[in-house]
């Protein structure tokens, strides 16, 4: 039996291109999507904001402060819900095996694929064209061993890259990195190493695992201990449950103000809820995750009456997140999932007639998102 082999695609400043795509006018320029209210955060900066300072869940004033002639650009969830159902489309021709973590990133297990798409490289290069001339836009895709390593080589190969780690020298790609590009290492943690005096990767490499444990805790030193030996294949193979769906977003600065956090929340749960209603998915239950800068990472869900719309589920799993929430500790992943009922529930079953009404509504702005790119229905959250 052949080595595993695993892709992580990432697709490109997605919310980004995708309003580059619909609009070429937007293209060279610095697009920054979000919500444009008091609240708003930014989801995604087109990487010619990004040369700004402009970065993901940053709040949206300090990104008009960075990049005051940037294209400011509302959320279109629907649409971009449609664009990465065609690429997850696109996945499942290349893998049986598809794990999802967003509406813009998958793990593809391609252990045993060679025999039908040649090797990694070739394998990823055909998959990156194939995304490409089917919708129009770019995937950088990480190929390694295991999940972790295949992750960081894909964001070592953005945008539009490939970068794949041969078996067998996954510590030797760590060990070539820069201690910033451990995922999961945020800067207060690598702060904490730094008054250490650790400040590389081969330093690290020289402290026991104990050591690492008494300087960032036990969670984060254990964590770091296995990374940069590229010994993480248990990372992102977490047991989920088989009747659930979820979305998960990793920041790229800690997070700590309770708006900012709110509004994150609100994103995911908008991405989720146009997979619920496409779906057809009926759900009581709602879970949350939180990991911690510290990498410490808890759970919960709650079960209730039928989820409506997105303004229902983003209230659920607000409350769940504030609920467990420990307002000390920076944020680095937030995720929100539901599980899954029988297709057999019927619409009569909600609260109520108002309840009814609120998820036909979003069921017939999904429709025609899916029928004219152009229709932009926001929010009003947003706008405030």
């Amino acid at each position: 039996m052949g080595a595993a082999l695993f892709f992580h695609v990432d697709l490109d400043a997605f919310f980004a291109s995708v309003e580059q795509l619909d609009n070429p006018s937007y293209r060279g320029q610095p697009v920054i999507v979000g919500g444009l209210g008091k609240r708003g955060v930014v989801s995604t900066a087109s990487y010619e904001a990004r040369k700004f300072g402009v970065h993901s869940a940053m709040p949206m004033m300090r990104a008009h402060a960075l990049c005051p002639h940037g294209i400011f650009l509302q959320t279109r969830m629907q649409r971009y819900y449609e664009k990465s159902k065609e690429i997850m489309a696109i996945f499942h021709t290349f893998s049986p095996v598809i794990q999802q973590l967003s509406i813009d990133e998958a793990f593809l297990d391609m252990s045993g694929m060679e025999k039908i798409f040649g090797n990694a490289e070739a394998a990823a290069r055909l998959l990156k064209n194939t995304v490409f001339e089917k919708t129009g836009l770019h995937v950088s895709v990480g190929a390694a061993s295991n999940k972790y390593i295949a992750k960081i080589a894909s964001g070592k190969s953005k945008p539009n890259g490939l970068l794949v780690v041969p078996h067998g020298e996954e510590a030797l790609f760590m060990r070539s990195l820069p201690l910033n590009d451990v995922w999961g290492i945020g800067g207060k943690t690598r702060n904490r190493l730094a008054e250490a005096g650790l400040t590389t990767i081969a330093e690290v490499l020289n402290q026991q695992e104990a050591v690492l444990q008494l300087i960032i805790g036990n969670a984060a030193g254990s964590f770091l201990y296995k990374a940069v030996r590229g010994d993480m294949a248990h990372v992102f193979n977490e047991e989920r449950k088989s009747h659930s769906i979820s979305t998960e977003r990793t920041f790229e600065t800690d997070l700590h103000e309770k708006n900012e956090i709110s509004d994150i929340i609100f994103q995911l749960s908008a991405e989720l809820m146009c997979r619920i209603l496409d779906e057809q998915i009926k759900s009581r239950t709602v879970h949350i995750k939180i990991r911690y800068a510290d990498f410490s990472t808890i759970s919960a869900q709650q079960t209730g009456a039928l989820i409506n719309d997105s303004t229902d589920l983003y209230e659920r799993a607000q409350r769940l997140f504030f609920a467990r929430f420990d307002t000390v500790l920076p944020v680095r992943l937030i995720g929100v999932g539901v599980d899954t009922e029988a297709a057999d529930s019927q619409l009569e079953l909600f609260t109520s007639e108002k309840s009814a009404k609120k998820r036909k509504l979003e069921e017939a702005v999904l429709d025609m998102a899916k029928k004219d790119a152009s229709i932009k229905i926001v929010q009003a959250r947003l706008l405030t």
